[in-house]
């Protein structure tokens, strides 16, 4: 048994080292058996990830650096896909951080899960993120805690990336996209939790996303022709583009629309 943890930076050392130092908490209360693999995917025309990556003590990890010429968020993470050995594996960008035993708790939730008796091994499971607009004190939840059905919280939104834990047999069936924009996730999301029993959801934080990288940009125009999107997330994306000269306006959407669909389901 063991899990694979691919984080992707290109030219961003300070954010690399506050996600690796992340990852010694993130696995509090795992034990043997249990064997952990870092693969950091590398883009960056510099040497400061990589001495970032030296320098920290990461300790019973397995880990590999492996520079990667930037064509893309999806690309990268697709070769990852080929590298990793672990029967689950978690994808976060460089800034992006795991709560304290975040890791732990959604492997041994997948593990449970896959050794009930009359349940399958899950695809994915996922727990909640803590969203941080960066520079605010505003900070919010997804799926917000009001949220009682989760079916219907998925027919309107979808977990956030890095609050998921993927069966590797399963994400590499599942390659994601290139030529969705920045939603390319969604899909490989959607595919893996439909149908989504209940237990594959831990209520409790396992992430910090912090808005305003690769995959929260604005405007990304490749996004509003993406394929697959339903009506109302290609809405989203065109009010985006409306949004952009404000940069409050964008945080504000993404917190009221959280807390709408956590009430309503």
């Amino acid at each position: 048994m063991g899990a694979s943890v691919v984080v992707l930076c290109r030219d961003n050392p300070c954010q690399l080292e506050e996600t690796l130092s992340s990852l010694v908490l993130a696995t509090q209360g795992l034990e043997p058996p249990f064997a952990l693999e870092l693969l950091v995917l590398d883009g960056s025309k510099t040497e400061a990830c990589h001495k970032v990556f030296d320098a920290a003590a990461l300790q019973p990890w397995k880990r590999r650096l492996i520079p990667r010429p930037p064509q893309g968020i999806y690309d990268a993470m697709n070769a990852a896909l080929r590298e990793v050995s672990g029967s689950w594996v978690a994808f976060m960008n460089a800034g992006d951080l795991y709560v304290a035993g975040g890791l732990a708790l959604l492997l041994l939730h997948a593990e449970a899960i896959t050794a009930t008796p009359g349940l399958h091994r899950p695809a994915a499971v996922f727990g909640q993120a803590w969203v941080e607009p960066p520079g605010w004190s505003l900070r919010w939840l997804t799926p917000d805690p009001a949220m009682n059905h989760l079916e219907c919280w998925l027919n309107h939104m979808v977990p956030c990336h890095q609050s998921m834990l993927f069966s590797v047999d399963f994400a590499r069936l599942h390659p994601y996209p290139l030529n969705s924009g920045t939603k390319a996730d969604r899909m490989v999301m959607r595919a893996a939790l439909a149908p989504a029993p209940k237990q594959v959801y831990v209520a409790k934080p396992v992430c910090r996303y912090r808005l305003g990288g690769q995959s929260s940009r604005l405007v990304a125009w490749t996004s509003l022709t993406a394929e697959n999107l339903r009506p109302g997330e290609r809405l989203g994306e065109y009010l985006k583009v409306v949004l952009s000269p404000f940069r409050v306006g964008y945080p504000l959407l993404m917190w009221v629309r959280s807390r709408w669909f956590g009430w309503i389901c």
